[in-house]
């Protein structure tokens, strides 16, 4: 998806690699909390964002023929197959900001790495949880960048990390986002508000800290170099750390943060 805020494009070259990257990173944890929250035989599933869709295709399977999934990300060009496949599966090109979310009285609601990206966040956030049957669960997933870094001291990755991170914020992106989430779902009057986080520690040279963070990095350098933020020599550098297998990195925390509207 692309829009203020969301500096990435599923139009970009690559792109179906980096989100094949994060689904193999975090789908394991994702499927399991959303199987715990009730995507199941003949639930109503929504999902924002939906990306790569390999979360798609599992609630479609997961809900079967009497179930209903919904997938909308603005641009949907990795969903549009699944619809095929499976009936059970509304693919939409939407904006979760502009746009009222498709129906409602959901079981379970769910959004990955997204509303972190939009200033407009906390609005969607309360839209997915008016969204929601008596009883429905919400589950947003979103980054918490307080530990992320090189595992050793590395002037190369700090200053890249510190760079990066100006970058995203002057675009409306929250890098505490993950760890406001519960306080956010109270004050919706959501109950039940839960979370835990993952992180993960990715070695150079290897997949997925290459198509996750280099290809992202090589993505958005020319804008962090106009803006004054990074050199191209400080790029070298950076690049050197992500060549090297002995450069051990650890990414931001994957807060995962669930609730239920209540009965």
């Amino acid at each position: 998806m692309s829009r203020e805020g969301y500096v990435l494009s599923n139009a970009d070259e690559g792109e179906r690699r980096r989100l094949e990257a994060i689904e193999r990173a975090y789908d394991p944890r994702t499927l399991d909390r959303l199987a715990r929250l009730g995507v199941g035989r003949g639930a109503r599933v929504l999902l924002l964002g939906a990306g790569g869709g390999s979360v798609a295709r599992w609630a479609a399977e997961e809900v079967g023929p009497d179930g209903r999934v919904v997938a909308t990300d603005l641009d949907p060009r990795f969903l549009e197959p699944l619809a095929d496949k499976y009936p059970q599966l509304s693919v939409l090109r939407h904006d979760a900001v502009s746009e009222t979310l498709p129906g409602g009285g959901y079981d379970v609601a769910h959004a990955r790495l997204l509303l972190g990206h939009l200033p407009e966040r906390e609005a969607v956030l309360a839209k997915m949880a008016g969204a929601l049957a008596p009883g429905g669960a919400l589950l947003v997933e979103d980054f918490d960048w307080g530990g992320y870094g090189p595992a050793l001291p590395n002037e190369a990755g700090e200053r890249a990390i510190a760079a990066v991170s100006v970058f995203l914020r002057r675009a409306g992106f929250d890098t505490a986002f993950g760890r406001r989430l519960p306080t956010l779902m109270r004050g919706l009057g959501l109950e039940d508000v839960d979370a835990e986080g993952l992180v993960l520690t990715l070695r150079g040279a290897t997949f997925p800290l290459e198509p996750m963070y280099r290809q992202t990095f090589d993505r958005i350098l020319p804008r962090l170099i106009d803006a004054g933020l990074m050199t191209a020599e400080d790029a070298e550098a950076l690049h050197a750390r992500f060549d090297d297998p002995e450069h051990d990195m650890v990414t931001q925390t994957l807060m995962s943060v669930w609730a239920h509207r209540p009965i």
